[in-house]
């Protein structure tokens, strides 16, 4: 089937799937993703290596099997015949694709759930947000695009890896000749970003040149299925919204301007198609925390405080935002299409994006504070029951007042992290990580 073409890419994931494999007591996986991340994919590499016998419905593509499972008492017996699988006692791995377009999803499922041998159950959706099973009855996953870690597995330069970890880890800088390397790899990467099929084109070809063309293949097939599935009015405004994404990182203030749509676009007329856009993962979505929810961080309890401020401002995160693209290398293609060069304030926005496709991916909500216009942070983080500031810059030169002036406003906040080309270091409580080194956070 053309949907299972290309090298098997080792995702993180995958320890995750194994894990849920062993247990004896197992509820089905629901799988979640942006088209593209290599969903499908991930899966049925998983089902071949791992089990005897799978089998793969798309209730997309075969909307016959919804009748074929729910009017069959026994539908290990029917699925064993249609699949021509043997008599095997082992458990046979049912992948799901699609399975929002499944009309009752949740009575199919438990029919499979009683079986003997098919309750090894996958299910796999493009819908983040889609609530499928009540009760939490589904074990939820989220595969993203890969990160630099992956690519380096992918691309041959796993040896990397250790290294970079260690030396996250001590604060030590890595030798000079490694850490240029390091970056000129990164360079690549955020060329071609995590999008299995543009990196399948990397590897097969050992050239970025048809890279940009797999990712229009990508956005087509997304901007795509956003028509089908949406009125025509809908998907005009997804389609305008989602044009935008690019023109957005570019700025110096990198906040989303409902202007930059069209002129006297507002929120109110596009917050479905906003939402859409990030209930699909094609974006990512950072939100400011004001001065007056975060002053409660000045307590010795910096955690309870942080969480009321964001519940305190949930209701109006969406006047004040930032929107990031689901890959950076989609990103990277589009800017490149549209100039000629790739400026030091482009490059700023390529990886500031990265950094936030990097944290989403490892579980962190994303968070952005700025004060009057004198100070700003790029990512508020809580990691280790720590409130943590993170700054991008684009190159090595660091130097800036924005994490002193919001350790003076919120004192309990001790470390930061800068994120830039400078190589390893820790000094005046702050940690500085070279761009490569952010799946490590």
């Amino acid at each position: 089937m053309g949907i299972f073409r290309g090298i098997a890419l080792k995702r993180k994931l995958l320890s995750k799937l194994l894990e849920w494999k062993e247990e004896t007591h197992k509820k089905p996986i629901l799988l979640t993703g942006g088209r593209g991340v290599g969903k499908t994919y991930f899966v049925y590499d998983f089902a071949k290596t791992f089990y005897t016998e799978y089998i793969y419905i798309n209730f997309e593509s075969d909307p016959h099997f919804y009748e074929l499972i729910l009017n069959n008492p026994s539908i290990e017996t029917v699925l064993r015949d249609y699949f021509h699988l043997s008599e095997v006692s082992s458990p046979i791995l049912v992948i799901l694709d699609e399975i929002t377009r499944c009309p009752d999803s949740n009575i199919m499922i438990y029919k499979f759930l009683k079986t003997e041998y098919m309750n090894h159950i996958i299910a796999i959706t493009s819908n983040i947000s889609q609530q499928i099973f009540t009760d939490s009855g589904f074990y939820q996953l989220e595969l993203f695009p890969m990160d630099f870690e992956e690519f380096l597995i992918a691309t041959g330069n796993e040896w990397y890896i250790e290294v970079i970890s260690v030396h996250f880890a001590s604060d030590t800088k890595i030798p000079d000749i490694v850490h240029q390397e390091l970056l000129t790899l990164f360079e690549l990467y955020y060329q071609i970003g995590g999008m299995p099929m543009a990196v399948n084109e990397y590897i097969n070809t050992g050239s970025a040149f048809n890279v940009p063309e797999q990712h229009r293949i990508i956005v087509n097939s997304y901007l795509s299925d956003s028509y089908r599935f949406n009125t025509e009015g809908e998907f005009l405004k997804i389609s305008q919204t989602f044009n935008t994404i690019d023109k957005q990182l570019i700025k110096n203030n990198r906040k989303f301007q409902y202007k930059l749509i069209r002129k006297g676009a507002t929120q109110a007329f596009y917050a479905d198609a906003l939402q859409y856009i990030k209930d699909t993962g094609y974006g990512i979505g950072c939100y400011k925390l004001g001065d007056d929810s975060l002053m409660g961080l000045n307590t010795k309890d910096t955690i309870n405080p942080f969480d009321e401020a964001i519940q305190f401002h949930k209701k109006n995160l969406h006047l004040n935002f930032k929107l990031y693209m689901l890959d950076v290398g989609i990103l990277y293609s589009a800017l490149k299409k549209q100039y000629i060069e790739i400026s030091d304030q482009y490059l700023a926005g390529i990886l500031e994006n990265y950094v936030a496709q990097c944290l989403t991916a490892q579980g962190y909500p994303l968070y952005f504070w700025e004060s009057d216009s004198q100070a700003k942070i790029d990512f508020i983080i809580k990691k280790d029951n720590k409130i943590i500031p993170i700054e991008v810059r684009s190159n090595d030169q660091t130097r800036s007042r924005n994490v002193s002036i919001f350790r003076s406003k919120f004192t309990s906040v001790s470390d930061s992290i800068k994120i830039s080309t400078r190589n390893f270091e820790y000094c005046n409580h702050v940690k500085y990580v070279p761009i490569y080194a952010v799946f490590c956070i």
